[in-house]
């Protein structure tokens, strides 16, 4: 007699998720890749108000500075995956934070939008 085949675990790659979330967040897409289809349609009928888009930015900065074995816990059932780069977190709060600081200073400077 055969033993049942077990298929195997589809592991969520966090830097995936978290460019995920970070570029097409406000249509849902890194909650549909985390199988999370209610928030993924959530996201995806409210997608025209622009408040999918600001809580994906949050979660993008969320996925990105949680820890390699924080992110195996919640979302590969504890099996370790590819690291994520050290880069991509601090890309993902430096930008937002050199635009700003360019609108400030643009502003200062008399700048008129």
């Amino acid at each position: 007699m055969e033993k049942p085949t077990v298929a195997p675990q589809v592991l969520r790659d966090q830097t995936r998720a978290v460019l995920l979330a970070a570029l097409l967040g406000n249509f849902g897409l890194h909650h549909f890749y985390l199988r999370q289809r209610f928030p993924g349609t959530l996201y995806l009928l409210f997608c025209w108000s622009g408040v999918p888009g600001v809580l994906a930015s949050l979660e993008a900065c969320r996925y990105g500075l949680m820890s390699t074995e924080a992110w195996a816990e919640l979302y590969n059932g504890g099996t370790l995956g590819k690291p994520m780069p050290r880069w991509l977190p601090l890309v993902l709060v430096g930008t937002p934070l050199a635009i700003l600081a360019a609108i400030l200073a643009a502003m200062y400077m008399g700048y008129d939008f």
